[in-house]
């Protein structure tokens, strides 16, 4: 615990009290502040009950706990102790309380008393810094920087734009209609339904709930987390994160269980299980991904193995690296391409279309009637084995720009194939490999050529 010595009315100094690190260093600033602006203003020990201001540059000294209504062009508010060579007088340990709503000019208020201080914000605004106890701060339509301890605290923001530094401990944090930005280091409640919000999490294990628009930077883990339409939420770890409206964005998640009502875009996530009603685009996640979603399009990294269940069409794209995408509960087609990694492929009971690549591709189509397509280029060359191409009379293996329709090319390909432990194999002009599993008799008809 520190003291701050702060300047008072008639000679006299004050002590405010610090309990923890986090305001220490504001409340030396303000003390030097007050210290360097002392020429031009009027001080006065208020007193418990009514006070008007005496000028127009007028600061308020509160050294006794008690109920102090304010009025006038009060610009300074100090609540704390007087100076006393005894530590147990130099701390103000009764509950203040002050109400600053008639108060006509911006107003900034340290106050540092261990039983807490409630404030009441004006139109006018200003700020509070509230260094001891636990403490409250109920807003108006001013706007305000607000800035608490290491109490457990209550804020009620109004409807001002604000800045909230709430502090260690755990605090209740309800937000208006403006729009407010929320510094979060305690394991805290945040609430605003309304207006504009932006809060940063910094200390994890927080439930904060939000309406549309918002904005959450997540730099901890074990939060519970809802916000409206249109809103985006970044970083954090093992947290519970609800899209409530058409829209949102999350990006950085590790280990997130993640819903949206509406459409979602999800980037760069690790090991994530996501459930989203309405669409879902998917940028460069990896990690045991689990998916439910309806139409989908996800664009994987390195490492991603992720399990889709999915009642829209789904469009894959492996990217670099390898990659295991696994749609067998999905009930829609799955189109999924291959670039230069090992992915496996599985499809659902869709009509699949899986696309190989310069990698090594192994390919399940599922109950569908499934295309396995591969098309002459610098994108092709890989290994890839289809696991059940004799399991629908649908499948087909299409073949793009390789020009075997022409000068009974394909029929020479399949006179070349190599048949092995009830496997064929075949290989292209281009090194793309094919094996067929469990398939002796590969036909001109299992192929489209064009």
């Amino acid at each position: 615990m520190a003291i701050v010595t702060v300047m008072g009315a008639a000679g006299t100094n004050v002590n405010v009290t610090v309990d923890g690190g986090d305001t220490l260093a504001l409340a030396n600033m303000y003390a030097k502040t007050l210290q360097s602006t002392a020429a031009g203003k009027s001080f006065s020990n208020l007193q418990n009950g009514f006070n008007t201001a005496g000028g127009a540059n007028s600061v308020g000294v509160v050294t006794v706990g008690g109920a102090y209504a304010l009025d006038g062009a009060y610009v300074n508010i100090v609540a704390g102790a007087l100076s006393s060579g005894e530590w147990d007088d130099s701390v103000l340990k009764a509950p203040v309380a002050i109400d600053a709503r008639q108060v006509t000019t911006p107003v900034d208020v340290i106050a540092g008393s261990l039983g807490g201080t409630t404030f009441l914000g004006g139109a006018a605004g200003g700020s509070f810094l509230a260094t001891a106890g636990d403490n409250v701060f109920i807003g108006g339509t001013g706007n305000f920087t607000i800035d608490m301890g290491a109490g457990n605290d209550l804020i009620v923001s109004g409807n001002g734009n604000n800045t909230i530094n709430a502090g260690s401990g755990e605090n209740q944090i309800f937000l208006g209609s403006g729009a407010n930005s929320v510094d979060s280091m305690g394991s805290d409640t945040i609430v605003g339904t309304l207006g504009t919000q932006s809060v940063t999490i910094g200390a994890g294990s927080s439930l904060v709930q939000l309406g549309a628009n918002a904005t959450i930077v997540d730099t901890a883990s074990k939060s519970v987390v809802s916000v409206g339409g249109g809103s985006t939420v970044s970083g954090g770890a093992q947290d519970q994160v609800s899209f409530t409206g058409a829209s949102g964005t999350i990006s950085g998640a590790v280990s997130d269980t993640i819903s949206a009502a509406g459409n979602l875009q999800v980037v760069q996530g690790v090991g994530n299980t996501i459930s989203v009603s309405g669409s879902l685009t998917f940028l460069n996640g990896t990690g045991m991904t689990s998916v439910v979603a309806g139409q989908s399009t996800i664009f994987g990294a390195a490492g991603l193995s992720m399990t889709l269940g999915t009642s829209g069409p789904t469009l894959f794209v492996a990217n670099a690296g390898n990659q295991t995408i696994d749609g067998a509960q999905a009930s829609t087609p799955l189109h999924a391409f291959a670039d230069d990694g090992d992915v496996n492929f599985v499809g659902g009971s869709g009509n699949d279309t899986l696309v190989g690549g310069t990698g090594s591709a192994t390919m399940t189509g599922g109950a569908g009637n499934n295309l396995f397509a591969f098309t002459n280029g610098p994108s092709s060359g890989g290994d890839n084995v289809i696991t059940d191409f004799g399991s629908s009379a649908g499948n087909l293996v299409a073949l793009y720009q390789y020009g075997y329709q022409n000068n009974n090319g394909l029929q020479a390909i399949l006179s070349a194939a190599t048949v092995s432990g009830g496997n064929s194999t075949i290989q292209l002009s281009d090194h793309t490999q094919i094996t067929f599993v469990g398939v002796t008799d590969l036909k001109a008809s299992d192929f489209t050529l064009s």
